[in-house]
This record gives C-alpha cells, sequence and structure tokens, in this order.
C-alpha cells in the first residue's frame, strides 16, 4: 500500500498564508524523511477559510527541487475548458515530470465546489464533458507522437507535444470519483480512481471498489491501463502518542468537513450530474463515534490505533491511501507526520522489521509451540526408522 500525505494549507485567523507555504514546506520534507510515499495537494480556487493550494504547478516544483524520493500526485487538476486546457496541462505535466526526474502523478476532476465554477463561469451541467474529453486530449497528447482531436469543446488539428516526459508509457493518471456512476468511468477507461467515500461509511466505500474491480475487469482499453484504488481519508488523519491526545485535536477537523461539506449540498442542486452529493446532508458532524470510528473519512488515535484502521482500508483492497494532514496547528501535524511515518507505515512496507515488545515475541514463541514440537516428534520418528536409534535433540518442551 501507498501512503499519500494530501494538504490543502489551511490557515487558520491570524496566521499568514506566506507562513502557512513555509510550514507546509516543511511538513513535506519530514513526510519524505520518514517514509511517506507521495505528497498531493488540490486545485482550489477562492475557497475562503479551508484552503489555499490554487496553484500546485507553481507549489510542486518548488517541493520537487527540495526532494529526491517522495512523489507529487495532483489530487487532482480542474479540466472544465474555462480553468484549465487539457492541452496546457499535458504541457506541464510533462515539465514536472522531467524536473522531478519522474516522480510526477495526475489527477483529474471537474470541480466540487460553487465558489470556483461561478468564479470561472463553468456551468456545471457542461464540466463533466468538458473532463473527459480533457482526459482524451491529455492522453493522446502524452501517449501518440502526432495526435489531433475532434468533440464539442476541443477541436486540436494534427500536433505534437513538447516537452515530451520521461516516464513509461507515461505519468500515472487518476480520476476523481464520488459516485457509483464516476468510479465505473475510471476503471472503464483505464485509468486510476480516486474514490471519495464523502463520509457515508465503510459499506458505500467498499461497493465503490468492488464497481471499480468489476468494471475495470470487464472493459476493452484504448490506452495502457493505469488502474489503481487511491482511497481518499478526507476529513483528515491524526496520530498522537495517546488515543486521548489524538481525539482533543481531531474534534476540530470535524468543523472544516461540515464547512466543505456544505458546498456539496448547493452544488448537488444546481446539476443532475452533481445530485450525489446530496447524500450528506443526513449526516451527523457531532457524532464523533460515527465520524472517527465508521464513515471512512478519519484515521484518528494513537499509532496502534491507526494500523488498526488502516488495516481496514487495506482489506477492502486500497492499492493506495490519501490522507489530509491539515487543519491543525503546524507543530501538531509534524508530530503526527512523524508518529505515522514511524510507527504506522513500517507495519505495512516491512513488518519484520518493526521491533515489538518481548511481552508480543514470547506470546509468538508460545503459540508457535505446538507446531513445533509436532515437527519435532516427527523428525524423531523419522530418524528411528532410518537407523534404529532415536536421535535427542535436547529441545525443552
Amino acid at each position: 500500500m501507498r501512503f499519500i500525505f494530501m494538504s490543502e494549507g489551511e490557515t487558520p485567523p491570524g496566521h499568514t498564508h506566506e507562513h502557512r507555504y513555509r510550514e507546509l514546506v516543511d511538513e513535506v520534507l519530514l513526510a519524505e524523511e520518514v517514509g511517506f510515499d507521495a505528497f498531493g495537494t488540490s486545485e482550489q480556487h477562492v475557497a475562503i477559510g479551508t484552503a489555499t493550494t490554487s496553484a500546485p504547478e507553481v507549489l510542486y516544483p518548488y517541493l520537487m527541487a527540495l526532494t529526491t524520493r517522495i512523489r507529487f500526485v495532483h489530487l487532482v487538476t480542474l479540466l472544465p475548458t474555462r480553468i484549465n486546457h487539457a492541452l496546457r496541462v499535458a504541457e506541464r505535466l510533462a515539465t514536472e515530470d522531467i524536473l522531478s526526474n519522474g516522480r510526477v502523478e495526475l489527477g483529474v476532476g471537474r470541480g466540487n465546489t460553487t465558489l470556483a465554477l461561478r468564479a470561472f463561469e463553468v456551468s456545471p451541467t457542461e464540466n463533466k464533458a468538458q473532463q473527459i474529453e480533457g482526459l482524451e486530449v491529455i492522453r493522446r497528447a502524452l501517449h501518440n507522437d502526432v495526435f489531433s482531436f475532434v468533440g464539442e469543446h476541443y477541436k486540436i488539428p494534427p500536433r505534437s507535444l513538447v516537452p515530451k516526459g520521461i516516464q513509461t508509457p507515461y505519468p500515472p493518471i487518476h480520476m476523481a470519483t464520488g459516485s457509483p456512476e464516476s468510479v465505473r468511468t475510471a476503471a472503464e477507461l483505464g485509468v486510476g480512481a480516486i474514490v471519495g467515500g464523502f463520509y457515508l461509511g465503510f459499506e458505500f466505500l467498499e461497493n465503490m471498489l468492488r464497481i471499480y474491480d468489476d468494471a475495470l475487469a470487464g472493459a476493452a482499453h484504448t490506452y495502457p491501463l493505469q488502474a489503481q484504488k487511491l482511497v481518499a481519508v478526507g476529513g483528515g488523519m491524526h496520530c498522537a502518542e495517546t488515543r486521548d491526545e489524538a481525539l482533543k485535536w481531531a474534534r476540530g477537523l470535524t468543523e472544516s468537513v461540515a464547512l466543505s461539506t456544505d458546498a456539496y449540498q448547493r452544488l448537488s442542486k444546481l446539476s443532475d450530474d452533481y445530485q450525489y452529493m446530496g447524500a450528506v446532508k443526513h449526516l451527523d458532524f457531532n457524532d464523533e463515534r460515527y465520524m472517527f470510528e465508521e464513515s471512512s473519512g478519519f484515521i484518528v488515535g494513537d499509532p496502534e490505533d491507526c494500523v488498526a484502521q488502516v488495516q481496514r482500508f487495506a482489506d477492502l483492497g486500497a492499492d493506495s491511501l490519501v490522507m489530509r494532514i491539515d487543519g491543525l496547528p503546524h507543530k501538531e501535524l509534524m508530530k503526527s507526520i512523524e508518529l505515522f511515518g514511524k510507527y504506522v507505515i513500517p507495519k505495512f512496507k516491512n513488518p519484520k522489521a518493526v521491533v515489538r515488545t518481548p511481552e508480543a515475541i514470547l506470546d509468538d514463541i508460545r503459540t508457535a509451540r505446538p507446531a513445533h514440537y509436532a515437527e519435532l516428534e516427527a523428525f524423531e520418528s523419522a530418524q528411528k526408522e532410518t537407523t534404529g536409534n532415536t536421535v535427542e535433540v535436547g529441545e525443552a518442551r
């Protein structure tokens, strides 16, 4: 499983955006040091109070120059034509691919806030088609030496993308999915799915992942398959030394979630394509037990709690966890990143290298004894049949 640190640079009142961006840089550098696989941020515009990352294509190259291993995933680049021309997205992606030495991935979406869509005069009834056409333009530009496209929203004569990236066949591409229809589309296109559960629970998430797998198996693909299930833990991950401390800080995260999901309800009324977002209106964001244990939107607790919660996602078949680590004081975010990197990630990357308590090792020794003694008796019996003598190994029982 891959672990992706996601932040939108949420800036609390009284702070400056400059200061928060400097903090974010330090958080990314620490994430690389302690073992996170990737960093990602969303493209958010005029998002007062929740996110400041309006230009990831500018932020990423700066971070790429400061790092050597960690990958960078656009979570996501918006493809409405009034926000991003698809050919420009392909050009930027190829450039980032070169500058990062092959460490960039592209996620695409159509926008999920009325603030951004109205600011750029994007029609919520047209941006779905624009996303599909834009994704096709990007893939043709990256895959074909010479490409062209004629559709409702793009008409591009034969051209060749410059520069060319370095990943083969091209950087991984993923699509934001929030409904059964969209996750099925991602699978049929052969791209990764960024699956957000919208806090609707593990059963909803499991169904989304099953739809993706089934549709993927039944589809024929034009481009090289880049299938991957990236599960978004959008409410937040917070790992602390004790469960009580983690819960104390995490309670503040539900306020940001309630604010962001309020926009989903408004958007659900503007287009049938967004109707599925209206399901969040039935959620009680003050119900801590549901939010932190059953919504699939949070990972909260001490390292052992976090291991158990990550395992739950792994059991569902998640290939990557996209965890929002944001919305709390920088000091707490740094502690959370360090604890998760030191004590949670190794359990899934290299479990045999994790030092355990003497008590845990002794428990395993006691559990293994019956099988060992049975094997020992079989060995002694075989030796006796061969030599006529019993060889006493001397193992204390």
